[in-house]
């Protein structure tokens, strides 16, 4: 497992550092090749399932990418721009190109989960940023990531739904200034990691066994979904926050969007967490798990809450 990650790893850095297109497509395609073996080490039901959709879905965006890294000159200059993107879109399971996306995750571990959600988003981000952004393809994002999760039973499912928004708030981060997309991508990359764990870490795989799990456990989720959606002051808020200041300046239209995206995620984890969280406070104390429950709340406190007094010293 530990090859495989190295893979997954290198095959990252070398599309992300690529001098060419043809390199690029090396290291995605490394990176594709490590990524197997761990989707199917999961050992789940849907693990087989989710792999093999995966590998074709990954494929075909690949040849895309080699297609046109190849034979520049016969697909022309436009056709080209527009390929590499399509491409890099649907590796990223940008909408509406994310019809993939949570089913593939729903049949995952959640370790393959985490590396989905977080890790496999650098190189196709990192490359993506060399072509101007699409507005289409971030509305498109924006608002199915918002509304998709409302049906949703499944904590994979939502946490699938919510990374395709926020993939639309980075392509506009990464579309506007490097650093700010970035920025917001490894304070993304941070609370899905945090979010994954709790559910690992309690076992739970359906919300409706998040909700009625102990006080601590539901508030720690509560905290730290809040802290995606964009919930003032937490660390969260600020990346959003400054990428909107920059943006009204370019694109009143494109900010409405993303403003009114996050509004209706927050109202959907205020909907989902409100009656749960002080319907049954008694649960707070579970035997056995208080002292457990508690560390990963007062982390989750600390880098939710307290974590955006410091974002504007670095950013």
């Amino acid at each position: 497992m530990i090859l495989f990650g190295s893979g997954v790893f290198l095959g990252s850095i070398l599309a992300v550092s690529a001098s060419s297109w043809f390199l690029a497509w090396v290291g995605l395609e490394l990176n594709l090749l490590s990524f197997l073996p761990i989707i199917f080490w999961g050992g789940l039901m849907g693990s087989n399932e989710s792999g093999i959709k995966y590998f074709f879905v990954q494929s075909l965006a690949s040849l895309l990418i080699l297609v046109g890294s190849l034979f520049p000159f016969f697909v022309g200059a436009f056709d080209f721009y527009f390929i590499i993107a399509l491409a890099l879109f649907v590796k990223l399971g940008a909408a509406p190109f994310h019809v993939w996306f949570p089913s593939v995750i729903e049949g995952m571990s959640w370790f393959s989960c985490a590396v989905l959600l977080t890790w496999q988003k650098l190189a196709p981000l990192f490359l993506v940023s060399n072509f101007d952004f699409f507005q289409f393809v971030i509305i498109c994002s924006v608002l199915v990531g918002s509304f998709g999760g409302f049906n949703q039973t499944s904590l994979s499912s939502i946490l699938a739904y919510s990374s395709i928004m926020h993939v639309g708030w980075m392509l506009s981060g990464m579309g506007l200034s490097f650093s700010l997309g970035v920025s917001y991508y490894f304070i993304y990359f941070f609370f899905s990691v945090m979010l994954v764990s709790l559910f690992f870490c309690w076992g739970v795989l359906r919300l409706g066994q998040l909700l009625s799990s102990l006080f601590i456990v539901k508030f720690s989720a509560f905290l730290l979904l809040l802290s995606m959606g964009g919930f003032p002051p937490m660390l969260g808020f600020f990346p959003k926050w400054y990428l909107i200041v920059t943006l009204l300046s370019e694109s009143v239209f494109l900010s409405f969007f993303l403003i009114f995206s996050s509004l209706v995620n927050l109202f959907f984890y205020f909907r989902l967490f409100y009656g749960a969280l002080f319907s049954n406070v008694s649960s707070f104390y579970g035997v056995g798990y208080f002292e457990e429950g508690f560390i990963f709340f007062v982390l989750c406190l600390i880098f939710s809450l307290f974590g955006g007094v410091f974002y504007p010293l670095f950013f």
